[in-house]
């Protein structure tokens, strides 16, 4: 592990004002000054809106390829029926038709559903229950869900929080595999994939782009979450830049290169508002219904399943600094953490599987 400090002027407010549409803290760095594209490839890039936020697809292809227009049909018919199955902002979504469902009763659901809620189950057993998507009621009281706008006047009052605190919990979600079924215990119990969802149709999109012939290479990216596989069509390495939370610095936290890897990040800076000077985040603690309070305010992860590297991201915003990076080291994941030393410094922790993707700006 290793750590170093950025300062910036106390009279910075450091925070970017809340958007309804998520905001990404990745973003592809596209070297100025690159060599000539290899012989016999081509770099095809298109993009859109999913998910209530942005998609992109860089990708290496045939030179001799037409393959531009039916490509982009390809993703945004999967990237529908995703949205139809995860998403909370669709009336009649799958996962909107759970939550209105009743207690006791299996819900049959698609392989979509099934496998982002058994990812989930596996890190919310792993971490305690710091990362929960039971959370549905909690993220609604708090203005971040489909409902509507985050709060503006009066925070929710106590008994409501405990309210919908007390329907949080992933063990009163049941999971059966064979169909694909789900069951509540309380009937009260709303799920939210927001957390994972996004690095989901990250992996789906790449393992559709990886089975397309004229494809031998492809960074994608949802709403800042990214996984790349192949090779660039100018024969360098994907390199990924992370933004610092610090906005006039104008600048970045580190460059990974990414090969055949996804990279996700959570930060309490990007979907928030304020209220009486303090910052009230989009990220919920599962285990008190109520938006972080810490002083970590960046997390990113680097791992093969971008699924996974989301949802590890949001609990690590969401543990304490030493408990998330143990369970980094057990995990085997690469984290980075941008914390608040102090009032007018950011301290950048990294672990040993992270910093070997880092790049040397020396070379």
């Amino acid at each position: 592990m290793w750590s170093h400090k950025v300062f910036y002027k106390k009279t910075h407010p450091f925070v970017w004002c809340l958007q309804r549409l998520t905001l990404g803290i990745l973003f592809i760095l596209l070297c100025a000054g690159c060599r000539s594209e290899k012989q016999g490839y081509e770099r095809l890039v298109f993009n859109g809106l999913t998910m209530g936020t942005t998609y992109r697809i860089v990708a290496t292809v045939d030179n001799d390829s037409t393959t531009s227009l039916s490509l982009k049909k390809l993703v945004e018919k999967r990237l529908e029926e995703l949205c139809q199955s995860l998403s909370t902002y669709i009336e009649n979504s799958e996962i909107t038709r759970f939550n209105s469902s009743a207690a006791g009763e299996w819900f049959g659901v698609s392989s979509d559903l099934y496998r982002v809620v058994v990812a989930a189950d596996s890190i919310s057993r792993k971490t305690g229950g710091a990362f929960d998507i039971t959370v549905g009621q909690a993220v609604d009281l708090w203005g971040f869900g489909a409902e509507g706008g985050a709060l503006s006047n009066e925070l929710p009052e106590q008994d409501k929080i405990h309210s919908a605190q007390q329907t949080v919990d992933y063990r009163q979600l049941q999971i059966q595999s064979d169909p694909p079924a789900l069951k509540k215990s309380d009937s009260e119990l709303k799920i939210d994939v927001s957390a994972i969802a996004k690095g989901y149709g990250v992996d789906e999109i790449l393992l559709l782009l990886e089975n397309v012939h004229e494809v031998h290479g492809a960074m994608v990216e949802i709403g800042g979450e990214i996984r790349v596989f192949g090779h660039r069509s100018d024969g360098f390495k994907w390199t990924v830049g992370i933004q610092s939370p610090v906005r006039d610095r104008g600048g970045l936290a580190a460059k990974v290169y990414l090969d055949n890897e996804a990279v996700a990040s959570s930060g309490s800076y990007v979907n928030y508002f304020e209220k009486d000077g303090k910052r009230i985040s989009h990220v919920i603690n599962p285990l008190k219904g109520a938006p972080v309070e810490t002083d970590t305010i960046a997390t990113t992860v680097i791992d093969e399943s971008c699924m996974t590297a989301d949802a590890w991201a949001t609990a690590c915003m969401v543990m304490d600094v030493q408990k998330a990076l143990d369970i980094a080291r057990s995990e085997d994941i690469g984290l980075m953490i941008i914390r608040e030393e102090s009032e007018d410094s950011l301290e950048v922790i990294s672990n040993n599987s992270f910093k070997k993707y880092l790049v040397n700006e020396d070379r």
